[in-house]
């Protein structure tokens, strides 16, 4: 009761009824000392941090993934408040930052530091205030509307690759594992189905594809890759729209001090969720994350959220952090009045164990 106490202190009084309630059902869940789940939920302001973090700890995960810090528009802070509270929720971080852009109206995408000494004292500043346990660095940083140089591919990746070894320096003085930002779902699919390939497997590349790259606008996209036998029937061009700079990228995380790879995950099938973190493990010698599994609109069957669950364990990855947020293409977990979605009460039964 004292630390329930304690927890109430910094949340606004109108909040605390629904803090209370989360709190209780935390205290009744089983212990998460190594617990791999977690889950994204986004506040609209600093004050709604508490109760996202217990509503976190009352579904039983045991990571939570607060928003990007913006290192250009961190100023510093003495006291955070916020920063606090996943940890007082008893909630291991993921924290991601991020050197600059903006995810807002216009988006602008981040890019490496010009200043390596600068980002390291900032943060130094920022991983001092949070205290997390994981820090991320940069969002996709394969993707162009999160990380851009305006170089080539390979030296995009080289760029990031100075900032990730920088980044992980810092998080490793701190007392903070390091992972790269995230490796996009159909990149990561296309190096898996690529190395099949190449691994003179056509039929199993075959059936990776119809069951990675099913859309619900287009079906027969995995089925139309199963007309190239190997890899060297790819053609070039094919081979570098579907890949894009992953290569360089994983050669990064192979030499950079990163302690795990992080993916990101939204595909609906659980079996090409397997195998890509398997493929991706085997490529790094890093155990595989991630920071951002969930599931696209009209592509978002309840029925799908626990066998992804049960794919990212059996996988080992660790964390696996749901992103239950609603966006133009992306879907929550919860309605908006803080109520459970049926795939909402699916991961809930998954995390209490519940068949």
């Amino acid at each position: 009761m004292a630390r329930l106490k304690r927890e109430m202190m910094f949340v606004p009084p109108l909040l605390r009824p629904a803090l209370g309630l989360f709190l209780f059902l935390a205290a009744i869940a089983p212990a998460r000392a190594d617990n791999p789940f977690g889950i994204m939920l986004w506040p609209t302001d600093a004050g709604d941090m508490p109760l996202l973090a217990a509503r976190a700890r009352g579904l039983g995960v045991g990571w939570f993934r607060p928003p990007a810090v913006f290192l250009d528009r961190w100023q510093g802070l003495p006291a955070c408040p916020p920063c606090g509270a996943p940890r007082r929720a008893g909630l291991k971080t993921a924290l991601t930052v991020r050197n600059g852009g903006s995810d807002g109206l216009p988006r602008r995408p981040s890019s490496p530091p010009d200043d390596l000494p600068a980002y390291r004292h900032t943060l130094a500043d920022v991983l001092d205030a949070w205290k997390p346990d994981l820090l991320v660095v940069e969002n996709e940083e394969g993707n162009p509307r999160f990380f851009e140089t305006g170089r080539t591919p390979a030296e995009t990746a080289a760029a990031y690759g100075r900032e990730l070894g920088a980044a992980c320096e810092i998080a490793h003085a701190k007392g903070a594992a390091c992972a790269n930002g995230g490796l996009t779902g159909d990149r990561a699919a296309a190096f898996a189905w690529l190395t099949l390939l190449s691994r003179q497997d056509a039929d199993t590349a075959c059936d990776f594809a119809r069951r990675a790259f099913s859309e619900p606008n287009d079906r027969d996209r995995g089925q139309r890759l199963c007309a190239y036998r190997s890899a060297d029937e790819v053609p070039a061009a094919v081979r570098a729209a579907m890949l894009g700079n992953i290569e360089d990228l994983l050669a990064q995380y192979r030499t950079q001090p990163v302690d795990r790879v992080n993916l990101h995950w939204f595909g609906h099938d659980a079996g090409a969720l397997a195998i890509v973190a398997q493929l991706l493990a085997q490529a790094t010698g890093k155990p595989v994350m991630s920071n951002e599994i969930g599931q696209l609109r009209g592509d978002s069957d309840p029925a799908n959220v626990r066998p992804l669950l049960r794919a990212a364990f059996a996988s080992g990855l660790d964390p696996a952090i749901w992103f239950s947020i609603d966006t133009p293409t992306t879907v929550s977990l919860f309605n908006q009045d803080g109520s459970l979605r049926p795939g909402g009460r699916e991961f809930v039964h998954q995390m209490s164990g519940l068949k």
